[in-house]
């Protein structure tokens, strides 16, 4: 017999509620929120409250837009092609003035020498180009190693000496080598000289 509620009729309620009991309600829809609440065992609370959860977590896909902040226009491409212009017309002066090099060897060897000391050896370079020859600059690998060269252009076919020190220090012991870099308008524009020695410790 299913017992009854003064003043109301009873009412069955979903699968889902408990199916082995049955409540008597009024027709109020918040009593039967409220009780709809209380005939839930914990596992479909949680069920629940877990759909809702994801649904409220739930949010349009939102789509990237990558579009371009650069806009290109007339006076951009005219500058753009105007600096190109110059660097060709750069480029072209500077082919007319290349040269070409030539060394009377890449490599020098002083062998077996003391520390502390200077060794000094001299490069022969020799404008082999129709266009005078220019050294720009000349550089050592090390402190150690110190050139001199003349700064004046070098006429078609004739030659000029590059001097070069080496000075070891006291620490400088066993097989040392060391590089010149010959910076010129030729192409490439650098040529690269070697030294080489043996440092013995000084007496």
């Amino acid at each position: 017999m299913v017992p009854k509620a003064a003043g109301s009729n009873p009412v069955f309620l979903p699968r889902f509620f408990n199916e082995q009991e049955y409540i008597p309600i009024r027709s109020s829809g918040r009593d039967f929120f409220y009780l709809y609440l209380r005939s839930l065992d914990m596992k479909n609370i949680v069920f629940v409250f877990c759909f809702m959860l994801l649904y409220a977590c739930q949010a349009p896909e939102k789509k990237d837009d990558f579009g371009s902040s650069i806009v290109a226009d007339s006076e951009n491409e005219q500058a753009l092609d105007a600096t190109l212009e110059e660097a060709k017309k750069e480029e072209a002066e500077r082919q007319k003035t290349l040269s070409s090099v030539g060394f009377d060897r890449m490599l020098h060897d002083f062998g077996s020498i003391v520390a502390d000391a200077d060794y000094t050896t001299t490069f022969t370079i020799k404008n082999t180009g129709k266009k005078p020859l220019l050294i720009y600059e000349v550089k050592a690998s090390c402190g150690c190693t110190v050139p001199t060269w003349n700064k004046k252009p070098i006429a078609p076919g004739a030659s000029d000496q590059i001097e070069v020190t080496f000075h070891p220090g006291k620490s400088q012991l066993g097989e040392q080598d060391k590089t010149i870099s010959v910076i010129t308008n030729t192409s490439p524009g650098v040529a690269v000289l070697q030294l080489k020695a043996f440092v013995n410790p000084k007496k």
